[in-house]
């Protein structure tokens, strides 16, 4: 019988070689590596959802504490040019008399108001309100700009001005006086107005 111990197999070299290892199963991880995964995964969400939620609540902030931008609203007014005078009313009951400007330009006049206030609602968080208006009037004819009156009452702001009496003269006949020349005419008017106005004041003394 042939003995074994000394035979070397033909391809005992090529099994020394190293061949690419190749796994048929999934390699599988501990589970805490998962875990400290998901955790770290959810402490970064966290941090991003907090910095977020700060500046929001920056924005807003800035947001209530600008104040809001006013349009210029129309005010409701009545408006009499055909009576005694000038009457002019506007209802300002949002106003104050601070608040409000009116101004006499030549036959014009010029009525604003601007007023803003500030609104809590009650959460620590506050708006501004603004209100603002601007009419402009002509003045009629035969009313004088230096009359113009106004003042407040009940929320409502009245201009009035009256309008010029021109006292009626009783009617004369003014002779015509052919015997006079041009300068003694002149100065027989000069001499009878003297004379009218010495009248209508004496007590005057002239000094």
């Amino acid at each position: 019988m042939l003995s074994l111990h000394g035979y070397q197999p033909v391809f005992s070299p090529l099994m020394d070689l190293h061949w690419p290892v190749r796994s048929l199963w999934p390699e599988v991880t501990p589970l805490y590596s998962h875990r400290e995964l998901l955790l770290r995964n959810m402490q970064e969400m966290k941090t991003c959802l907090e910095q977020l939620e700060k500046m929001q609540h920056k924005v807003f902030e800035e947001l209530d504490h600008m104040p809001a931008s006013g349009d210029v609203q129309p005010v409701s007014y009545t408006l009499d040019k055909e009576g005694d005078g000038f009457a002019l009313t506007l209802d300002a009951r949002d106003f104050s008399p601070e608040e409000l400007s009116v101004k006499q330009v030549g036959r014009k006049l010029q009525v604003s108001g601007k007023t803003e206030k500030k609104q809590d609602d009650g959460h620590g968080s506050y708006s501004y309100r603004v209100q603002e208006f601007r009419r402009e009037f002509d003045l009629p004819e035969g009313v004088s700009p230096e009359a113009v009156t106004c003042f407040m009452a009940d929320g409502k702001l009245h201009i009035q001005a009256p309008k010029n009496q021109i006292a009626d003269k009783p009617e004369r006949v003014v002779p015509i006086d052919c015997g006079k020349t041009v300068g003694a005419a002149v100065h027989s008017s000069m001499t009878e107005d003297s004379a009218a106005e010495t009248q209508k004041n004496p007590e005057e003394k002239q000094i």
